[in-house]
């Protein structure tokens, strides 16, 4: 029960994450801008809230000829220039970030219709501002200037920053409003349309979850395989029908699709969380260790925690385990996952 309760929770954690508006809102119950930051200030802080806000997003995109085509794009000022990155997400959406920093998701590039049109929403980036912070944030980033950093905390000042500056999207009417009166015909490069030709495929993967969702398991599997077909190479895709497989107890097909995601894009916690998930079911503990010890490098969550606490415990460290455990119980106690910890912790101490 604990085994589909898991595999449940990873393909479908973070599934609801809010966007709102560029540079604007702030939390329900937060107060106005309280602290502006020095340009020293504002780069140490975009260099530690991007690579955390692109695992609350999908990962990062991979594409070099991409990265080039969107940095030509930026326009410069003065010396400082902008540093484009891509968050492997279907939903267009844009983040600004402090220190010249910009997450563009992979679903708003397939959806730009010329290079002008490009050229403006970077310009919007470039121009938003985003380096004033709420109380809540300002604190957040006292802690994190402050206090030593521990990666196995699921609620770090880094993490907070993050899911405060998710909150602070440009999607909808907000990309409405910074595309106004464009108008341009300019093409995009090849690497950006080369995203709008594989978008189909992402929403015959919408289609397939949606299959599973409702039961039919077999369905979405046989969409899902399709999709990878005549969209090879995708990391999402592969990992997305890896946990399909995976869910149906067929544990060698979701290993073969795993592992290709994981080499795809080895730098995101939900596959590489996957992937140590297969290897417990497969026995094969120091491999799930070592994946689950990089998912968790990436990202802290209740569900890496705890199965790396399980990895720990199956390779003979009952003090690493036990430590994982004390950590979902503190942060995450009520949960179904907190009170299994609970029980482990228990267990382990008779042990002693």
């Amino acid at each position: 029960m604990l085994g589909r309760y898991l595999t449940y929770r990873l393909i479908r954690f973070l599934s609801a994450a809010a966007l709102l508006w560029l540079g604007g809102c702030v939390a329900v119950g937060d107060l106005p801008v309280v602290k502006q930051l020095s340009a020293g200030e504002e780069a140490r802080l975009g260099a530690a809230v991007a690579p955390r806000l692109l695992q609350l997003l999908g990962g990062p995109y991979h594409d070099r000829q991409l990265s080039v085509d969107l940095k030509r794009l930026v326009p410069r000022s003065g010396s400082q220039q902008l540093e484009p990155l891509v968050a492997d997400r279907s939903e267009p959406a844009l983040y600004v970030l402090p220190g010249q920093r910009l997450v563009l998701t992979r679903g708003l590039l397939a959806r730009s219709r010329s290079g002008a049109e490009l050229s403006a929403l970077l310009q919007a980036a470039r121009e938003g501002s985003s380096s004033g912070l709420t109380r809540s944030m300002a604190a957040a980033f006292q802690e994190l200037e402050t206090v030593p950093a521990d990666p196995f905390d699921p609620t770090a000042a880094d993490l907070r920053l993050a899911t405060a500056f998710a909150e602070r999207s440009c999607t909808d009417a907000c990309l409405a409003r910074v595309l106004s009166g464009q108008t341009g015909i300019s093409p995009v490069p090849k690497s950006v349309a080369r995203l709008a030709e594989l978008q189909p495929g992402y929403d015959q993967l919408a289609r397939a979850q949606q299959l599973e969702a409702s039961g039919n398991g077999s369905q979405a599997i046989t969409l899902m395989l399709q999709t990878a077909g005549e969209t090879p190479d995708e990391p999402l895709l592969l990992g997305a029908l890896g946990m399909a497989y995976l869910r149906a107890g067929q544990v060698q097909q979701a290993r073969l699709h795993l592992q290709k995601s994981v080499k795809l894009q080895p730098d995101y916690y939900r596959t590489q969380m996957g992937l140590g998930y297969l290897y417990l079911q497969l026995k094969r503990d120091s491999e799930a260790r070592a994946a689950l010890s990089r998912s968790v490098a990436l990202l802290p969550v209740t569900e890496n925690l705890f199965l790396l606490g399980e990895a720990h415990e199956k390779t003979g460290d009952a003090s690493g385990a036990a430590n994982f455990y004390r950590r979902i119980v503190r942060h995450d106690g009520s949960s179904k996952l907190g009170r299994e910890a609970q029980e482990r912790l228990d267990r382990l101490e008779r042990r002693r």
